[in-house]
């Protein structure tokens, strides 16, 4: 039986250690509109690594594959919320990349798993290109069809290697489409720095990483 993708088949090997996966998720908006809308935005970026990653689990079946693999590394899937609006509103990437670092530190992490090498940042912003859309209208879709808005997040790599002397390079952070997000953290998932993502960035969308 043919094994999934290279960086699928690592994050099956990797649950044996870790007790979950998924993107850590910083707040930093804290507004009335984020505030009601923000459990709406989450189930919506969650509904987005699903329906990707089951995308790639129906093509592995149709080649014979297990897809009990899939429905085992999902079951570990959990995204992580951290929310503090005296601590949190308003403030810097860089701000997030520090708090962010000294986390995985603490839990002794650095560089082991794709958790602890990018988290994702939820400005008003993002917020803003995240509304009007929801969880269950993306599980009602049986094709794709192109949105106006090009709705992202933040995610933002920690201890990256950064050319600062050229500021239309890589900073340490992009946007990515949020139907992106498992598409990133399978490019990741080998060790990868994120600036090899960024370059993949095209004219087609600028600015935003969309696989």
């Amino acid at each position: 039986m043919a094994r999934p993708p290279d960086t699928t088949w690592e994050l099956f090997h990797n649950l044996r250690v870790h007790p979950s996966w998924g993107y850590v998720i910083y707040r930093t908006t804290y507004s009335s509109v984020s505030d009601a809308h923000f459990s709406t935005v989450f189930n919506y970026l969650e509904a987005c690594i699903r329906k990707s990653f089951f995308a790639e689990a129906a093509e592995y079946a149709s080649t014979g594959g297990d897809p009990a693999i899939y429905q085992g590394i999902w079951a570990q899937h959990s995204l992580t919320v951290i929310e503090d609006a005296m601590q949190l509103d308003g403030v810097s990437i860089d701000s997030i990349r520090a708090r962010f670092e000294e986390w995985v530190d603490v839990q002794g992490q650095r560089d082991k798993f794709n958790k602890y090498r990018m988290c994702i940042v939820i400005d008003e912003e993002c917020l803003q290109t995240l509304l009007g859309t929801s969880a269950e209208a993306l599980d009602q879709e049986t094709q794709y069809v192109r949105d106006k808005t090009v709705r992202y997040v933040k995610v933002v790599e920690a201890w990256p290697i950064i050319d600062e002397g050229d500021e239309d390079e890589f900073l340490g952070w992009m946007k990515c489409w949020s139907r992106a997000l498992w598409d990133l953290w399978s490019m990741m998932g080998d060790g990868a720095e994120m600036s090899l993502s960024w370059d993949k960035i095209s004219d087609f969308c600028p600015g935003v990483y969309r696989g």
